[in-house]
């Protein structure tokens, strides 16, 4: 089923999710959430690029603005291709039960493991952006950089806990090939150190801006 996340209400889209008779899940809302954390940065940036104290790094801001731009339309997108993705492998599990192509599904299955793999490699990348922007921005609009990094991190592990489960499945799966497998997983779980070690360090760099104390109640230098 061709979808256009980017084209409907927020209503029509949570509808959608919760049909059954509908190939969307966890995966096109991780895309979603994903977006709106790179519209919640966008704002700030937009923000920042018009501070006169940043008149010296202007032109790294628009380069930032231009660059969760176009992520917002990658993780839309993401979104559509989680739902076909699916789609897909639902219709080669019902095909290799009917007699079908084996290779058909492995195919189908290594997609669906590899298609959230590159959403959160996506959200690594944003997270990068993120962080770079915190030094520059007011104590009173960081609070929504670090809102976008946990928001992005919870959309990461989401997408990573639905790769985890399609690898699981490809290993299980005759005439899988173990070290594409095993390639797979340490993708995977590469990626989900690097989103959450980033997420945690710009939830604390937030706080220090906003509030002068870490997790930890202990004061630091703003």
């Amino acid at each position: 089923m061709q979808q256009n996340i980017a084209g409907i209400s927020t209503r029509a889209f949570i509808d959608l999710t919760a049909d059954p008779d509908v190939f969307c899940g966890g995966g096109s809302v991780a895309a979603v959430t994903a977006a709106g954390a790179a519209a919640t940065a966008l704002l700030v940036l937009r923000l920042n690029v018009k501070r006169r104290a940043n008149a010296s790094v202007r032109e790294g801001i628009q380069l930032a603005i231009a660059t969760t731009e176009a992520a917002i339309e990658e993780f839309l997108a993401s979104a559509d291709d989680d739902i076909s993705t699916l789609a897909e492998l639902l219709a080669a599990q019902r095909a290799l039960k009917a007699g079908g192509s084996n290779d058909a599904y492995l195919m189908a299955l290594t997609n669906a493991a590899e298609s959230p793999l590159r959403m959160a490699e996506r959200i690594a990348s944003f997270l990068d952006v993120v962080e770079a922007q915190l030094p520059i921005s007011s104590r009173f609009t960081v609070s929504d950089l670090g809102a976008a990094a946990v928001l992005a991190e919870g959309a990461a592990r989401a997408a990573l806990l639905t790769a985890e489960v399609n690898i699981a499945l490809l290993g299980d799966a005759n005439g899988s090939d173990p070290v594409v497998v095993r390639r797979l997983e340490e993708r995977r779980a590469e990626l989900r150190s690097k989103v959450v070690q980033r997420s945690i360090a710009i939830e604390e760099s937030t706080r220090v801006m906003m509030l002068g104390t870490g997790s930890d109640g202990r004061v630091r230098a703003r």
